[in-house]
């Protein structure tokens, strides 16, 4: 007997225990898993117009702040990653960085995330927004994504195709909004296409307290908890009956023709029923604030002729199908057998049609394999990674997405220089221009990269390319070919026969130098070498022979000298040897032509066949070489 009660206790203990594992199972059942939540991504901006001051306070504090009280907040409903861009460097339009997936943006975790932000560079919108929409998983039903931007897209990228495109790969997201900024609504406005295209939402804020009302409709929207909907218009009184049929061209509208997904928040709905009619002569009523833009732009059907006859019927042409962005990829090879770049270049997507200013610039990209949306056409793309570039024509169809691959055969030139002595010379002492290869029909080249300096490597298409290396800044000239090959590092170095030279008016051997000397050093020849104008000036000159003049007082004084290379000295010019004559001075600065340069001048007696002829100056071969063009041009010396 007793054993019975026992077994008969047990089996009503079981019905509580059950009970009691029931409602533990049920409570960890409603608790709700960071996967199972709608996934948000904040993006926020970083760049250096979020430092600027909203009161005491940067707008980057603020807007850091509003997002952790709302953390907590929404953690039941919402799953929060972040992206951050213009946090890292200064100047890069590739400064995005993804600091949390969704369900790691936490309130346990948002000190760690956010603290570490500070303003500091661009806004690469565009180049943030791409990344964000990486971070969501393909599978997730609500896909919400929102920007807090204090400043436009700084790297001219294009956003609203950006916008466009991802929406395209990913239909159930949407990007929202949230413009802080005292004039967002005339300064950030057109940043608006981002969440008219994605049927997200555009919100402005001017300060602290309209940043939290903003975040948290945004956030509302995302959760699916909408404000509540105005109530509805009354009706107008003896308002004509709707018609008995629908116009076929209210009926073919579809129902997200708004550009929103079916059951978004604050979306607007498309009624399928025609608008009354309005009587003749009765006034339309405005919308309704819930009406759209495409309610209201649908025309009523027309009223019938006369009593019993049937209403005419119109066929209306369908509209064209508007085009929509292709996704285009690029990539770039350094040659034909690779590397592929990973860094360095810099896209530019031009139009085919040239105007008034040239070609239009659609869209620039700095990653380095970018996807950018295109609407269908001919397009002129450019790469460009340091001085080596390639261009290439592409078009984009219609319903095909398609990847281009740039070769573009890429060498390095490193330059430097030596005296003949191979002894280096001092970097900031020597310059090179390299300049084209080809030469047009007067004889010059195109300037690749001016006044480059010593030891840089400077990234060229391969080919040859002549250099120009200038020691000083006078005549110590040196120019050479070199030819860069592909994917490799070309060393050339260039070497000078020059030495640096000082130059020092005196009224006796050894003696001070007399200031406000204006100085002129010609060539054994007569050209014009280097003015200049002081007590001691030192200039770089190519090995030769020389004069030079020196003026003071009103008076002038010579002295030849030659230069050596590597080998530095003073020239001294000495008062008390006397001014120079007018006859030396121009024989210094006008000498006569060398016997063989007479010897080698056809005997040619000018006249109507020959031209005028320059007096003094020995006329030239017909088509040979100018003996002495510094003659023609050389000024007169006094």
């Amino acid at each position: 007997m007793r054993g019975k009660r026992c077994a008969g206790f047990g089996l009503l203990l079981m019905p509580s225990m059950l009970l009691t594992v029931a409602a533990v199972a049920e409570t960890e059942s409603q608790a709700p898993s960071p996967s199972s939540l709608s996934s948000v991504v904040v993006v926020l901006d970083a760049s250096k117009s979020m430092g600027e001051k909203d009161g005491a306070t940067t707008k980057l504090s603020i807007a850091r702040s509003v997002l952790v009280e709302a953390l907590p907040t929404y953690d039941d409903r919402l799953s929060f990653g972040l992206v951050a861009y213009g946090h890292r460097q200064t100047s890069n339009c590739a400064d995005t960085q993804t600091l949390a997936k969704p369900g790691e943006l936490t309130a346990k975790t948002q000190a760690k995330l956010l603290d570490k932000i500070k303003p500091k560079g661009q806004s690469p919108i565009a180049a943030a927004m791409s990344e964000a929409a990486k971070t969501t998983a393909p599978q997730d039903v609500k896909r919400d994504i929102v920007l807090i931007v204090g400043a436009g897209d700084s790297c001219k990228a294009d956003f609203c195709g950006t916008a466009e495109l991802l929406k395209k790969k990913s239909p159930q997201m949407r990007l929202h909004v949230l413009a802080y900024d005292a004039k967002a609504m005339e300064s950030l406005a057109p940043l608006t296409c981002i969440a008219e295209k994605t049927g997200g939402t555009f919100i402005t804020a001017a300060n602290a307290d309209e940043v939290k009302q903003g975040l948290t409709t945004l956030l509302d929207i995302a959760a699916g908890t909408p404000p509540a909907p105005e109530a509805p218009p009354a009706p107008v009184a003896n308002a004509a009956p709707a018609p008995n049929s629908v116009p076929e061209t209210v009926a073919a509208l579809p129902a997200t023709s708004s550009g929103r997904d079916p059951g978004d928040a604050g979306g607007d709905e498309i009624p399928l029923a025609a608008p009354p009619v309005p009587e003749p002569g009765a006034v339309a009523p405005s919308a309704s604030p819930g009406q759209s833009e495409i309610q209201k732009s649908v025309a009523p059907p027309p009223a019938p002729s006369a009593i019993g006859d049937a209403p005419a019927k119109t066929t209306a042409a369908a509209p064209a199908a508007p085009a929509h962005p292709v996704p285009v990829t690029f990539k770039a090879m350094l040659t034909e057998v690779g590397p592929k770049l990973q860094g360095g270049l810099t896209w530019r997507v031009y139009s085919t049609e040239a105007g008034n200013g040239g070609r239009k610039l659609v869209s620039t990209l700095r990653e380095a394999m970018p996807t950018t949306g295109l609407l269908p056409g001919d397009y002129l793309v450019n790469a460009a990674y340091g001085l080596s570039n390639l261009t290439k024509q592409i078009k984009v169809e219609s319903g095909r997405s398609i990847e281009e691959t740039f070769i573009l055969n890429t060498g390095a030139l490193r330059l430097s220089a030596a005296l003949a002595n191979s002894e280096p010379l001092p970097a900031g002492a020597v310059h090179f221009d390299i300049l084209s290869d080809e030469e047009d029909q007067f004889g010059n080249r195109r300037t690749i990269l001016g006044g480059a300096k010593p030891g840089l490597t400077i990234r060229l298409n391969a080919g040859a390319y002549h250099i120009v290396s200038l020691y000083g800044d006078a005549n110590a000239t040196v120019r050479v070919d070199v030819t860069v090959e592909p994917g490799k590092v070309t060393d050339a170095t260039v070497k000078h026969a020059a030495a640096a030279i000082t130059f020092k008016l005196v009224q006796e051997a050894g003696g001070e130098a007399l200031a406000d000397t204006q100085w002129s050093v010609l060539a054994a020849a007569g050209d014009m070498v280097k003015e200049t104008t002081g007590a001691l000036p030192t200039h770089i000159l190519a090995a030769g022979n020389y004069a030079v003049v020196a003026r003071h007082g009103g008076l002038s004084y010579t002295s030849k000298f030659s230069v050596e290379t590597g080998q530095p000295k003073q020239i001294e010019v000495i008062v008390e040897a006397g001014p120079t004559s007018a006859e030396a001075l121009r024989a210094i600065t006008n000498p006569e032509p060398s016997a063989a340069e007479v010897q080698a001048t056809p005997d040619i007696v000018p006249g109507a066949e020959t031209g005028a002829a320059f007096d003094g100056t020995p006329q030239p071969v017909p088509n040979g070489p100018l003996l002495n063009p510094g003659v023609l041009l050389r000024p007169q010396l006094r």
